[in-house]
């Protein structure tokens, strides 16, 4: 029995070495040696946005397919089954890096930090995905652009897939932490996982749909996506949602409008549900913990601690929004309960 014992983890061991072997690796110009050693490309501390935009060139193309609506598919070419890994370590962007439309596809990197030197830009951008997993490390940033940004272009949506990061720092109040931004194409169907947002404009931004043409999508949409954010502060809108085309959002979070004058959740759609842990640290009853903007509808929070212990607002004009709180259960539409005014 010990024998076989020993032999079957022998092969589990050789082929968890062969599976992690078979992504493209980058190491960063900090990495150990040992690191590098192993590495297919070494990035020199300068413009390190080559050697990881490299990395992901290296996929080979393929054709898959993709929802335009929930009833019907569409072709795309796209990179296909790739695997890239960049060691731990701290990379030094001067330009924005581009993760180009993909489907099937894995960025492990969750022990790195990106710093991004421009004063305007994005860290890193996503473009079309479809069952892809992405886990990336830190990203810190002083632009005023977007650390985080997923905007596909009219080739192909993002769908369904996992975004995963450790950290997105910004300074001094300036830019997006994590932004959605389906201008071009949808975002939907997707699970983003953070643990810690700080120090920007605004915290995480779900924009709205707009006016576009020529997208393969049959509808506009940025719905059905799962967040995860373990703690967002220090921003002026720690969570922003925009109306047109967002929708079925899911939100954990965790915020606290900690700057003077901040806003904790500001929202316009439709159909959301939060699970919320409220803070605006050391601005008790002045900064507003809730705002809910003209469009917002439909939409079910739980608050904790209870929404009465903050200021907040109702500005949808909808009487279908609705909250659980412990100073007035069962859920309540939020006409019922008294505003209070800061």
């Amino acid at each position: 029995m010990n024998f076989f014992r020993c032999f079957a983890l022998a092969l589990a061991w050789s082929f968890c070495s062969l599976s992690c072997q078979a992504a493209i690796v980058v190491a960063a110009a900090d990495s150990l040696p040992e690191e590098k050693a192993k590495a297919d490309l070494v990035c020199d501390g300068v413009d390190d946005q080559v050697e990881l935009a490299a990395s992901l060139a290296k996929a080979r193309q393929g054709d898959t397919l993709i929802d335009i609506n929930p009833k019907t598919q569409k072709k795309v070419r796209c990179a296909l089954n790739h695997a890239v890994e960049w060691l731990p370590g701290n990379y030094h962007l001067s330009a924005t890096l581009e993760v180009p439309d993909a489907a099937n596809c894995v960025i492990r990197a969750e022990g790195t930090t990106l710093h991004y030197g421009p004063a305007e830009g994005d860290c890193v951008v996503i473009r079309g995905m479809n069952r892809c997993r992405y886990n990336f490390g830190t990203m810190e940033t002083q632009s005023n652009g977007a650390a985080l940004r997923i905007q596909p272009q009219e080739s192909m949506p993002s769908l369904m897939s996992f975004v995963n990061f450790t950290g997105l720092i910004g300074q001094e109040q300036r830019g997006t932490g994590l932004m959605l931004d389906p201008k071009h194409e949808n975002v939907c169907v997707n699970r983003i996982t953070g643990t810690d947002i700080l120090g920007f404009d605004k915290g995480a931004y779900v924009g709205s749909v707009g006016a576009r043409e020529g997208t393969a999508s049959t509808h506009g949409k940025c719905d059905t996506n799962w967040f995860w954010l373990s703690y967002i502060r220090l921003c002026n809108t720690c969570i922003e949602e925009g109306a047109q085309g967002v929708d079925d959002s899911v939100w954990h979070v965790n915020v606290d409008a900690s700057v003077p004058g901040a806003v904790a959740i500001r929202t316009a759609a439709a159909y959301g549900k939060w699970y919320v842990i409220m803070g605006t640290y050391s601005f008790e009853k002045k900064n507003k913990a809730l705002i809910l903007e003209p469009g917002a509808r439909n939409s079910v929070f739980e608050v904790h601690p209870p929404i009465q212990d903050f200021a907040w607002e109702d500005r949808s004009g909808s009487e279908t929004n609705v909250i659980l709180s412990s100073e007035s259960p069962p859920y309540r539409p939020f006409a019922e309960l008294q505003t209070v005014n800061p």
